[in-house]
């Protein structure tokens, strides 16, 4: 049982697109997940009406005031629960951080980004969990370009790597993440007619290293705690 979030105040970092990718990453290996959209533009619930996510995959929707019950729920019926914090400073995110096993925390290579990231550290630090302690962390690159990095970006990573803030993955600029909301489904089972299988691959290669990076992270903590 894990319950992630994926905080950031920043919109349009991709804490939407990730929340699918994981999701979908984790039913394939065999997980119940609930994604909790507490994002009052509520795309992932769009997402999840059309009914092609698959019967492994459940969306609910929750805000501050229903947030905490939307967790229980979410723990009694599957193993693995998502947030989608809102992409704004609100309420909603030290509740779903102080109810994480891990935060994710999903910024494009750009300076608003970084900036967002680094508050959210400082949040996660700032919110003890309902054990007391902090909840472990860490930053998932997305929309990261896939040829040449810039000097900008390269010295964004830099500010990263120097603010001690874990890198779980990449999420690089493919159609395969953008097409996940427009057909309504997750990256398996995205139709290889409209995504090119090789750059779909790579994508899915991509949500199992995050996956895999961000149960590592979770483990390790539970076996400290031990």
């Amino acid at each position: 049982m894990a319950v992630i979030s994926l905080a950031s105040p920043k919109g349009g970092c991709g804490k939407s697109t990730t929340a699918i990718v994981l999701a979908g990453t984790f039913a394939t290996q065999g997980y119940r997940v609930r994604i909790i959209d507490a994002d009052p533009a509520r795309r992932v619930l769009r997402w999840a009406e059309a009914g092609l996510a698959g019967d492994a995959i459940s969306v609910a929707p929750a805000d501050a005031k229903t947030l905490v019950q939307a967790v229980r729920e979410g723990e009694g019926e599957a193993e693995i629960v998502l947030i989608d914090v809102e992409g704004s400073a609100s309420m909603v995110q030290p509740i779903a951080i102080g109810h994480s096993n891990f935060v994710l925390i999903p910024a494009n290579p750009s300076a608003a980004d970084v900036e967002e990231a680094v508050a959210t550290v400082q949040l996660i630090a700032d919110t003890p969990t309902k054990a007391g302690k902090h909840a472990p962390f860490g930053l998932v690159w997305t929309r990261f370009p896939t040829g040449f990095i810039s000097r900008d970006e390269a010295a964004l990573i830099e500010q990263i790597a120097g603010a001690g803030v874990p890198i779980m993955g990449r999420l690089y600029e493919r159609p395969a993440y953008r097409s996940l909301i427009s057909f309504s489904t997750t990256l398996d089972k995205l139709p290889t007619t409209e995504i090119r299988a090789e750059t779909l691959a790579k994508a899915i290669a991509e949500g199992e290293e995050l996956a895999g990076a961000v149960a590592n992270a979770i483990l390790k903590q539970s076996e400290k705690a031990a």
